[in-house]
């Protein structure tokens, strides 16, 4: 009996144990920012989207005489509601909903992350709550993520302007300091990547955790409805003449396709709460939820905003490794590019500080020609040339200069790629090349500080440097 009661108090306290560790580890480990900031910028764009057309007809969906009462739209309110647009005066409605666009713009850039994200979340419940009778799953979905992404506080520490403007003014100040016979460092002190946090990790957990429990209900509440156990729902979905836009009475004569599809968005729901948490399955369920929810646009248009939500709260199960391989390419491929820039031109110090706040990943790789030869970078490199304009060499030893430097290195950086992309066009790439030759030929150079030119002389008078030329004139 002893020997059982020390088993049974040891088990106990190593249940305890690992229940405290394994809550810590999930909750409370640092965690990459980055799917957060996705979820963050593509939360402000559905936002800024859904209220764009709220305002459409505007004084329609908020004002006092509008489509929903005022009155009977507070009265149906849940305990302790509440929604800003009550508040707000027919005359000043115009303003506050500009207001509640920049909110959004803000979130979508990054900017100022934390309060917009918070300020966001506001404006997307008093939407909400001020008009119920235009309410439906994307509202739902939106405000969920926006709640989150506001509770994170984090947010911000990836794909934004805030950290963006951060890595710039650290790049700067460190370009302005003078590094004796050696090269300048045009580059932010921190660390490329973003840094993981805890406040990331409980903002990705809480959306994790919503989606497992919005699909499990969602596929346990279909188990009651007969037409899920026939395999024939779908069916009804695709030929409600209130939803579908497409004729779809062709699949009747493909009785097995449709139980398939049926049973297969039945089983996805389902399983997905287990499956996602497991790193070998959970792209197979992330793939197979966006195909649902395309499928579901497809069929009926009027929830397509709904599908492009659900997908965007996805991106709460995806490795932020992964999402920044996409657009910079694999550790092993870095850096991609490496770019030879005048160290003693103040404005090429200046471009190469913004280029390198914008390449968290390091795929370009800056060296200042003034202190290094060139030769060793590539053979068919001179220093006059390099003087002349911007070279840059690629991982296959591709060199180009001058204006198409400058679009291929925007080409590599996520931010710069549009413009990039403009730069490239008929017609630009000629006008640019001679704007760049123009700027090229007129940038200053920070001048050599020697006594003569930095060192404090005693004032000469006329008299006496007539004498001087005197003397030297007779020797």
């Amino acid at each position: 009996m002893r020997r059982f009661l020390i088993d049974a108090i040891v088990y106990v306290r190593d249940l305890a144990l690992g229940f405290s560790r394994g809550w810590s580890r999930f909750f409370f480990l640092p965690a990459d920012p980055t799917p957060l900031g996705l979820i963050r910028a593509l939360v402000g764009v559905l936002g800024f989207w859904s209220l764009f057309v709220i305002g459409l007809d505007l004084h329609d969906y908020l004002g006092s005489q509008g489509w929903s009462d005022a009155a009977g739209a507070y009265d149906a309110m849940p305990p302790f509601g509440w929604s800003l647009w009550f508040y707000v005066p027919d005359s000043l409605l115009r303003v506050a909903w500009l207001a509640s666009l920049a909110v959004f713009a803000s979130m979508a850039v990054g900017l100022f992350s934390r309060t917009t994200s918070i300020l966001a979340w506001i404006v997307i419940v008093s939407t909400v709550r001020r008009i119920p009778i235009a309410l439906f799953g994307f509202d739902q979905i939106l405000s969920t993520m926006a709640l989150y992404v506001a509770v994170s506080g984090a947010s911000g520490r990836a794909v934004s302007l805030d950290r963006l403007l951060k890595r710039w003014r650290e790049a700067r100040r460190n370009a302005a300091v003078v590094r004796p016979k050696g090269a300048r460092k045009v580059s932010p002190d921190g660390p490329g990547r973003p840094e993981p946090s805890v406040g990331a990790n409980i903002g990705l957990r809480l959306l994790q955790l919503h989606l497992a429990f919005i699909y499990g209900m969602a596929g346990l509440a279909k188990l009651r409805g007969p037409s899920w156990w026939t395999g024939m729902a779908l069916w009804g979905t695709m030929n409600a003449g209130e939803f579908a836009w497409l004729d779809f009475t062709w699949l009747a004569a493909w009785p097995m396709v449709l139980n398939l599809l049926t049973h297969g968005s039945l089983a996805l729901e389902i399983v997905y709460p287990i499956l996602i948490w497991f790193r070998l399955t959970r792209p197979l369920m992330i793939a197979g939820a966006v195909a649902l929810h395309l499928g579901i646009a497809v069929m009926s248009p009027g929830l397509a905003e709904f599908g492009v939500a659900m997908i965007v709260a996805n991106v709460a199960f995806v490795s932020g490794t992964w999402l920044r391989s996409l657009v910079a390419g694999r550790d092993d491929e870095q850096p991609a590019l490496r770019v030879l820039y005048d160290g003693a031109c103040p404005r090429c110090r200046a471009s190469m500080a913004l280029a390198t706040a914008a390449d968290p990943d390091r795929v370009v790789e800056p060296i200042d020609l003034t202190a290094i030869d060139v030769k060793t970078i590539h053979p068919s490199l001179t220093a006059e040339a390099c003087l002349r304009s911007m070279h840059v060499v690629s991982r296959s030893g591709k060199v180009e200069s001058g204006y198409d430097a400058v679009t291929r290195i925007g080409s590599r950086l996520p931010l710069f790629r549009p413009l990039a992309l403009l730069g490239r066009l008929p017609g630009v790439v000629q006008a640019g090349r001679v704007a760049y030759n123009r700027i090229a030929s007129s940038r200053p150079r920070d001048a050599v500080c020697t006594d003569e030119t930095c060192g404090i002389h005693p004032p000469v008078s006329v008299t006496g440097a007539a004498s001087r030329t005197r003397d030297s004139s007779a020797i």
